[in-house]
C-alpha cells in the first residue's frame, strides 16, 4: 500500500495550519493512515504527558484506529473500584524483585482458549511513554503494580524505524498492542490493519524528514 502524501502547508502570517482530527500540521497530518479495527479485547493507553508530545508516538494514531480504547494523558492515575479483570501489558523485570516492597507475583495468564471458555473480561492497560517514562508510570502508580501482567510471545523484528529504541526487545506502542491484541485474542487477521497503519505511518514520517521545512521554520516538523 503506497504511503499518503504529505499535504502541502503553509498559512498566513508562517503559521502552520493544523488538522483538525489529528492536530498536527498538516505537512504532518496522519489521519490518512488510520484503518479501523474492530478488537475484540479493550484496551486502556496510560500516556506520559511528554509523550503526548511526541510527533512520532504512535499511541494517538492507535487511538483513532481502535474501537475499544481510551486513551488518558497524566502522571498519576486514580485506581478503579475494582482491578477484576485488568491486565497490565509489561514485562516482569529484575527491577521489580530488588525493590524493598516488591510488587506480588503476576498471577498466569489464562491462554487464548481459555479465555473463550470461561469467557472473562479482560482489559489490557499499556503505559505509553519512554522505557524510563512508563517506569516512573508504574511507580507512581502502586495499583498497576498488583495486576497481572502479559508479556509478548517471542515478537518479530520492530518496524518502528523512525525511532530509536533502548533495547532490541522493546516496541512502538501501536506494535506492542497489536501483538498483545492477537494474542489474547488469537485472531491474527483481525488485527492485520493495524499493521498497515503503522507501516504508512512510518513511510509518512520518513517523507516529512527529507522534506526541507518552510522559510523561517527551520528544524520545525
Amino acid at each position: 500500500m503506497a504511503a499518503p502524501t504529505p499535504p502541502a502547508s503553509g498559512g498566513p502570517g508562517g503559521r502552520r495550519p493544523l488538522c483538525g482530527a489529528c492536530a498536527r500540521p498538516l505537512a504532518g497530518c496522519w489521519c490518512a493512515c488510520v484503518r479501523k479495527v474492530q478488537n475484540a479485547t479493550p484496551l486502556l493507553i496510560l500516556q506520559d504527558p511528554d509523550e503526548s508530545r511526541q510527533a512520532k508516538g504512535t499511541a494517538a494514531l492507535l487511538a483513532r484506529c481502535l474501537s475499544r480504547v481510551e486513551l488518558r494523558v497524566g502522571e498519576r492515575f486514580d485506581p478503579p473500584a475494582s482491578t477484576a479483570g485488568l491486565v497490565l501489558l509489561y514485562p516482569q523485570t529484575a527491577g521489580d524483585v530488588a525493590r524493598p516492597a516488591p510488587a506480588p507475583q503476576p498471577a498466569p495468564m489464562p491462554t487464548a482458549t481459555d479465555r473463550r471458555i470461561s469467557e472473562a473480561p479482560i482489559t489490557l492497560i499499556v503505559l505509553d511513554g519512554t522505557w524510563r517514562r512508563s517506569r516512573r508510570l508504574l511507580y507512581e502508580n502502586p495499583w498497576l503494580r498488583s495486576l497481572p501482567r502479559l508479556a509478548l510471545d517471542t515478537p518479530p523484528p520492530s518496524r518502528y524505524a523512525i525511532r530509536r529504541a533502548q533495547a532490541d526487545s522493546q516496541r512502538s506502542t501501536l506494535e506492542a498492542c497489536a501483538l498483545a491484541l492477537t494474542q489474547l485474542d488469537g485472531d491474527a487477521a483481525a488485527y492485520a490493519p493495524l499493521w498497515e497503519a503503522m507501516d504508512d505511518f512510518i513511510a509518512l514520517q520518513q517523507a516529512l524528514a527529507k522534506r526541507p521545512p518552510p522559510p523561517g521554520q527551520a528544524g520545525a516538523r
